[in-house]
């Protein structure tokens, strides 16, 4: 039997279609469960790719992106999700009815715009690569908002995603600071000056 799925809760299911609650480091399911597909509400779920030497970084989900919806081709999830930071999930699709061409193009163009921005938090200086994680947690929050909260991941899960050590990123997070890019608020929150998160003209 898969460990992941004796350790996870109850997979969300139509029947339970209000919205679902998870807290930080929370599984919303295992690689292999039956499931249907979620909207990211609030805060940001974590993906892995199953391996045999333990879940592997695949991909990251912030507000307004969809997980799971390989359920409604293979009626099973692809990877193991796990809420980076406290986070809030909608249904997005109960699976009774079958994906429409429309839908699966919008579907691939979503991905490989994910994939891509996946791609960029881990190339280039450490710091850049930091920053685009930043900017990218703060998906979500007002456009008109100069200053924008989040809940800040580990320095652990922060090293998956950008692939650095923890003590690569700890530093980065340690100039932002000085910087006064970022704030912290308390143990796991931070402000972040979201326009001076943004690339300067010519920088990658």
């Amino acid at each position: 039997m898969n460990p992941n799925l004796e350790q996870a809760q109850p997979t969300p299911s139509a029947a339970t279609a209000g919205p679902q609650r998870f807290r930080h480091g929370e599984l919303v399911y295992a690689a292999g469960a039956p499931g249907v597909a979620w909207r990211v509400i609030s805060g940001s779920v974590r993906l892995d790719r199953p391996s045999p030497d333990g879940p592997m970084f695949a991909s990251l989900a912030v507000p307004g992106d969809v997980i799971g919806a390989e359920t409604l081709m293979f009626g099973a999830y692809a990877f193991e999700a796990r809420a980076l930071s406290d986070c809030e999930l909608a249904l997005w699709s109960d699976g009774s009815a079958k994906p429409s061409g429309e839908f699966l193009v919008q579907m691939l163009a979503a991905t490989e715009h994910r994939a891509a921005d996946v791609i960029a938090l881990r190339c280039g200086q450490a710091l850049q690569r930091v920053r685009r994680l930043m900017l990218m947690l703060t998906r979500g929050s007002a456009q008109e908002e100069r200053t924008a909260s989040i809940e800040m991941p580990s320095l652990r899960d922060m090293a998956d995603i950008t692939d650095l050590t923890a003590e690569t990123v700890s530093r980065a997070i340690s100039a932002l600071r000085k910087e006064g890019v970022l704030a912290r608020k308390g143990y796991r929150h931070a402000a972040l000056e979201r326009e001076r998160l943004l690339p300067a003209a010519g920088e990658a």
